[in-house]
């Protein structure tokens, strides 16, 4: 009896063990299926032309480009006036070398309807990260200051225009050495630049040509330089969020007669506050810029100091396919012509020379992305109002619609 029952316990054991193999097969067959990637990921595939993580020289070499074209209707007191502008057009690569301890990095930039294909370097910078935690970047790159306004991509900003009190500030690319690091949950970072390098975009109320100091892309490191202090904290821990985060940056500026970039103040903070939870985001972002040159004529823009701030929400309707966003804008100066109000579209139709004491503007628009920020449609209009001490205030609205594509 006690052998049968052995016998049996063993056959019952071995024929659990055989039933159980298509099942394994099934949960291997599961783990191993291929998913054939969508349209939009073979087409953007293709702007990778090298990668192979195994070469101890160069582990990755992609194509990059953006356009970022867009139809504007201004409707003011002051006037009317529409168009489309081709915003943003670059072209350049990326490259990954030497166990991806290094990147380089180089684009160009053309003009509105293409008049001139090639209209100077954006980004040339070669990028060194020594260690995790540590990054050290030499060229041609962003100043490092305003977190969301500025240092974020293009690709990915939800509205058409950066805020109005950014847009004054002479902010742009510059030759550059700087140096990032992170420590636990803080950031710091600092760089050092070269006011002589010409601007890739015309300044809105200097109109300070290219041509002051020598025609190299990078400038010939005669005019003035600029520094820049920053510190960060991520606390979505202590909040318990997806994304919160605050950064504190200030840029000083040693500024010369004829430079071509960072030379509208002498100093100037700003501040970031930065959450993200689910399908919603806020951003809360402040500046305050002072050291600017007198005006030169009577109702003139002055140079006086200035505030600002922005407050910037954002909801994901469907997500991953349609978003709202808004933004509310706000900035003020010491003297009665120390604001500019924004070079698009306003400026275009605005009669009081586009200065005032105060600035007020509500944004409001969609994004339906078609392939993430990659590949996606906007719409939006934006009110605002530019007072003037004469008078002659700035009041209208500005309609836009536009695509933005990225690789």
């Amino acid at each position: 009896m006690i052998t049968i029952q052995k016998t049996t316990t063993k056959r019952t054991i071995a024929l659990s063990i055989l039933a159980s193999f298509p099942l394994l097969a099934n949960a291997q067959d599961e783990s191993t299926k291929f998913v054939e990637p969508n349209i939009f990921d073979q087409i953007w595939g293709f702007a990778t032309l090298y990668k192979d993580d195994m070469n101890p020289y160069l582990e990755e070499f992609k194509l990059r480009g953006r356009y970022q074209g867009q139809y504007w209707d201004t409707d003011a007191d002051q006037g009317h006036q529409s168009n489309w502008e081709d915003r943003r057009s670059r072209f350049g690569f990326d490259a990954k070398l030497f166990d991806k301890k290094w990147e380089a990095r180089l684009d160009f930039q053309s003009n509105d309807q293409f008049n001139d294909v090639y209209d100077g370097l954006v980004d040339a910078y070669i990028r060194w990260k020594p260690k995790s935690w540590l990054t050290i970047t030499a060229g041609k790159t962003k100043p490092l200051i305003a977190q969301y306004d500025w240092l974020e991509s293009t690709n990915t900003e939800p509205t058409f225009e950066r805020s109005q009190i950014f847009n004054q500030l002479g902010i742009n690319r510059a030759g550059a050495l700087t140096v990032e690091g992170t420590t636990d949950d803080y950031i710091w970072r600092a760089g050092v630049y070269t006011n002589s390098t010409p601007s890739t975009t015309a300044n809105p109320v200097t109109k300070v040509s290219s041509g002051a100091f020598g025609d190299g892309e990078f400038g010939d490191f005669t005019g003035g330089v600029s520094y820049s202090l920053g510190v960060g904290y991520d606390f979505k821990h202590l909040l318990n969020l997806e994304k919160a985060e605050f950064h504190l940056d200030w840029l000083h500026s040693n500024r010369e007669a004829g430079d071509l970039v960072l030379n509208k103040y002498d100093d100037i903070l700003s501040t970031t506050f930065w959450v993200k939870e689910g399908y919603a985001s806020v951003v809360f972002e402040g500046f305050y810029a002072t050291g600017g040159d007198p005006a030169t004529k009577p109702g003139a823009y002055d140079g006086s100091d200035v505030f600002g701030f922005y407050i910037e929400p954002t909801y994901d309707i469907i997500p991953k396919t349609l978003q709202l966003v808004g933004r509310f804008s706000y900035a003020a100066s010491d003297g009665s012509f120390g604001v500019v109000d924004q070079s698009r579209y306003e400026k275009k139709v605005a009669s009081n020379k586009g200065v005032g004491d105060a600035y007020i503007s509500v944004y409001g628009g969609l994004q339906y992305f078609i392939y993430g920020d990659k590949l996606k449609l906007m719409t939006g209009v934006e009110w605002a109002r530019l007072q003037n001490p004469n008078g002659d205030s700035y009041d209208g609205t500005t309609l836009l619609s536009g695509v933005r594509l990225s690789f």
